[in-house]
């Protein structure tokens, strides 16, 4: 058996691709850096748009300012629990657990992002999700 038989035998579908046309190869490189490019403003944008929400909700939890704190709610939400549950969540966090001094992501998982939400006397896990146009549409504090 001659090598070259032997080489073109042995290589993979992929591979023999490549050979043929070397330039290939660099546009699969080309194609991939393009898409990473374009994707990363949209992810970054999330990421800033959920620190900008944290901010603001700790900003708001901490002077116990219901009435921001429930606008920051998609209106699914908002009718869900009404301002009065809002209220009672909030002032009943506040008294149990103290100010949320520190916020620190963990991971995201199925578009929820979890963080560690640090308060006077306790750390609970903190799960957010934002709707599109960056209100909460689910919030929940869990013990660690």
């Amino acid at each position: 058996m001659s090598f070259i038989k032997f080489f073109f035998q042995n290589l993979k579908k992929d591979n023999y691709f490549v050979l043929l046309n070397p330039k290939q190869k660099t546009m699969k490189y080309i194609v991939l850096l393009l898409i990473c490019l374009i994707t990363q403003p949209i992810l970054s944008q999330d990421a800033t748009t959920y620190e900008n929400t944290i901010k603001t909700f700790q900003k708001n939890f901490n002077a116990q300012n219901v009435d921001a704190i429930f606008d920051m709610y998609t209106t699914d939400m908002q009718e869900t629990i009404t301002k009065e549950g809002v209220s009672s969540f909030v002032k009943g966090c506040y008294e149990q657990f103290g100010n949320l001094k520190k916020i620190t992501f963990v991971e995201t998982t199925e578009g929820i992002y979890t963080y560690t939400a640090e308060f006077d006397k306790t750390n609970l896990s903190m799960d957010l999700q934002l709707s599109d146009n960056g209100k909460i549409s689910t919030i929940q504090f869990q013990e660690l």
